[in-house]
């Protein structure tokens, strides 16, 4: 009897399915599918300009670049007006001689433009923006991390549809081969060369192939709806995939030192990590510059009435020290908690390169078997073909059972799908190769920037200031 390979088929792409649900709801509601079959790069495409995952990272990373044009203000100076009308009223006592003075009411008015500038800070301004603009790359990065990362769900999902479609194709040619073993076997019964448990052995093989066509087209329409609502189309979007050749060229084992090299060095994560600490570190800066002395410009210009409006000009300009002496040891706590913050960024980007390269030699490791695996089945199948013609050859000429046919038919389709899920692994194994060495799986498609923000939604974007060239600023 033939196996059933698709027994758990259709629970892997259920759990599948769930489990790639988070990103792919789309907030703005799913985009028209397209009629014709797609491409990978039309599939990133879609899942990039639909994902609200990624769209999620995009807005963290514009409101961390945001932050920064905060930061800089500390550069400009602030401006704020005032002003006050009052009326008061007064009931006057008995004097000595008893008799009661008038009662008086005032009305009284005055406005003033206050204005204050920081001339010196001992560089507290200069490292809150640096940290700022650090922090800002590295939710850029993780934003990019992120979208590298849906790219790669796509790049499998996409596999794991065109690998589904390949099994369903053996599992009809193998209802086509078992069918005619059935007619085989019945014209042998007919005539007296073979007993009728061929025919029911035949019957039970052909039936048993009938239902691997049933559940290979289950496989297929649930990986094609996990695809769907990975770029944000419904679960039920009848979309099409361009065919993968399945006897394209193998491609080579790349170089590991030179993926090693490249993962460390263009890694999003490894990126946001860094970013992360050189944050910690001005933030450390800034802590401790926030203790020091700091002079400021203070001027104000204003009118008061004095009976009437407005009779009387006031004006200040002065400069002010300030030293803080007691803060209540507050700058000895601000500062060990930016200093350790600091050192546990600094192992956390440790960590993150450690995982990284880690990640790229599994990543490799799998590349390397893969490769074996397909020339290890290509023979597989070739041997099962072989064996499949002579089983059938034999049964033909009366000197075979149809036990030995329907063993042959069976070795060869599990050698089939094998080959498959082997095709099927290189090429999920170098996508996770490329993803694990940096290398962008969006092979060049544009990406909204995080560096561009509004003021408010549909505005025309604006650019936040550029980096700081000095200590002054603007």
């Amino acid at each position: 009897m033939i196996s059933n390979p698709y027994k758990h088929r259709t629970v892997r792409s259920l759990v599948a399915l769930l489990c790639l649900l988070p990103f792919g709801l789309a907030a703005a509601g799913p985009p028209e599918a397209s009629n014709h079959p797609l491409s990978l790069q039309e599939c990133l495409k879609i899942a990039v300009e639909n994902n609200p995952n990624a769209a999620a990272f995009l807005h963290a990373g514009r409101a961390a670049m945001a932050r920064v044009g905060s930061s800089r203000s500390a550069y400009w100076p602030t401006l704020s007006l005032s002003g006050d009308l009052s009326k008061s009223y007064a009931e006057q006592s008995a004097g000595p001689s008893g008799r009661s003075a008038a009662s008086s009411a005032y009305t009284s008015s005055s406005a003033a433009l206050k204005g204050q500038y920081t001339l010196l800070d001992s560089g507290e301004r200069k490292a809150t923006v640096s940290a700022s603009r650090a922090s800002y790359l590295s939710a850029d990065a993780t934003f990019k991390a992120n979208v590298q990362d849906l790219a790669l769900a796509v790049e499998s999902a996409y596999y794991a549809l065109e690998g589904d479609q390949w099994r369903l194709e053996v599992a009809r040619e193998t209802k086509k081969q078992t069918l005619f073993h059935l007619d085989m076997s019945k014209a042998q019964q007919k005539v007296g060369l073979v007993p009728y448990s061929d025919v029911l052995q035949a019957a039970t093989a052909d039936a048993n192939a009938g239902l691997g066509v049933i559940q290979s087209k289950s496989a297929v329409t649930s990986d094609r709806a996990a695809l769907a609502v990975l770029m944000g189309f419904p679960a039920d979007t009848g979309l099409q995939i361009e065919e993968i050749p399945s006897d394209s060229p193998l491609p080579t084992l790349p170089d590991w030192e030179t993926g090693r090299d490249r993962a460390l060095k263009l890694l999003p994560e490894v990126q946001a990590a860094f970013q992360n600490t050189q944050a910690l570190t001005f933030s450390l800066k800034a802590a401790e510059a926030a203790y020091r002395p700091t002079i400021t410009a203070d001027g104000a210009y204003g009118r008061q009435d004095a009976g009437s409006w407005p009779n009387l000009e006031t004006w200040s300009v002065g400069l002010t020290l300030h030293v803080p002496l007691f803060t209540g040891y507050a700058k000895t706590y601000q500062v060990i908690e930016a200093r350790e913050a600091l050192s546990g960024s600094e192992m956390d980007l440790k960590s993150t390169k450690l995982s990284s390269e880690k990640r790229a030699y599994d990543a490799r490791t799998q590349f390397a078997t893969a490769l074996q695996s397909v020339v290890a089945a290509k023979a597989l199948v070739e041997s099962a073909q072989e064996n499949s013609d002579v089983a059938e050859g034999r049964y033909k000429q009366g000197l075979g059972s149809m036990l030995d046919v329907v063993d042959a038919t069976t070795t060869l389709q599990n050698a089939r799908l094998q080959l498959i899920s082997a095709r099927l692994s290189l090429l999920t194994a170098q996508a996770g190769w490329d993803r694990a060495t940096g290398k962008d799986l969006l092979n060049g498609l544009s990406l909204q920037s995080t560096a561009s923000i509004s003021n408010k939604p549909g505005a025309e974007e604006g650019r936040v200031p550029a980096p700081l060239n000095g200590e002054s600023e603007p």
